[in-house]
């Protein structure tokens, strides 16, 4: 942890819909941009600076089409919310999706978008996709951002994922600080992910690289042991409905905000105090977008 950035602010990421789960998981999952939009809203309210954001189509199933990012940021901004939108640059779920449609969605994002490392193998239904977020991919899409001033986010699913990254950091003129989201416990959906436990949070936080900063997730009834964990060791938190519908064991969550609270609470009780959006731009070398 030598190189790690430290910092007593503590950036809160709500992820409210993600890609694959419905309303029939947890009828409070946003779908359409207002209701995105809504859960946003409510989150920052309670504390987060940053949301990781999924598109969807009217159908429901995820989409990269930037017409419907737009419209979910439009309807962020114009309730007055400051929240950095980082927008998810993962595949949709149409019938022809692939890779390649994430660069569409920096046609939309400002401020920070998503990067997936790794090849991985997704397992919904009984049938198996897999996601060539190749080495190649990852260098054309990183490129992409900088040459459009948008933050990387680097999301990173075990030690190998590091490897890459520091691949990145050595072949891409990337600025400072290198912000990476470790996506933990997704092992039962996704051939190749980490599972959580202090163990292997401890082993990738201590493999990171100079001039970095972090935060963690954990799916399902990981997530608050993870961002627990996170914040103790000064790393960030991440919470939402993409990756944990629940806010105790059989009680679904009543909204993203729910999850949110709790993290916020729990990260002023440990010493942190929490960021607000501008505190997190700074931190992160983002400008604040204008209009």
């Amino acid at each position: 942890m030598v190189g790690m950035i430290a910092t007593d602010k503590l950036i809160i990421c709500v992820a409210p819909c993600g890609s694959f789960l419905t309303k029939e998981a947890n009828p409070a999952l946003p779908i359409t941009p207002v209701e995105i939009a809504d859960e946003v809203h409510r989150s920052w309210n309670e504390g987060a600076s940053l949301a990781h954001i999924h598109a969807r189509s009217e159908d429901g199933r995820a989409t990269t089409d930037p017409a419907v990012f737009r419209e979910i940021s439009r309807c962020i901004r114009e309730k007055g919310c400051d929240i950095v939108l980082d927008f998810s640059t993962s595949p949709g779920r149409e019938p022809d999706a692939n890779v390649e449609d994430g660069f569409r969605v920096l046609e939309a994002a400002q401020e920070m978008a998503s990067v997936d490392i790794g090849v991985m193998v997704f397992m919904r239904e009984g049938k198996e996709r897999i996601v060539p977020w190749t080495r190649s991919y990852d260098e054309r899409l990183t490129r992409a951002m900088v040459e459009k001033g948008i933050k990387p986010e680097f999301e990173v699913y075990g030690p190998g994922g590091l490897v890459e990254l520091n691949y990145l950091t050595e072949n891409v003129s990337l600025s400072k600080p290198y912000w990476i989201d470790f996506a933990l416990n997704m092992q039962r959906t996704a051939q190749g992910a980490t599972p959580f436990t202090p163990r292997n949070l401890m082993h990738l936080v201590n493999l990171l690289p100079e001039d970095a900063m972090f935060m963690t997730m954990g799916v399902a009834a990981a997530e608050t042991p993870a961002v627990v964990q996170s914040i103790l060791l000064g790393g960030h938190a991440r919470v939402g409905f993409e990756d944990n519908l629940y806010y105790r064991r059989g009680e679904l969550a009543k909204s993203n905000a729910e999850l949110v609270a709790r993290v916020a609470r729990i990260g002023t009780d440990l010493g942190r105090s929490i960021a607000t959006p501008d505190q997190t731009r700074e931190l992160l070398g983002i400008a604040r977008p204008q209009g």
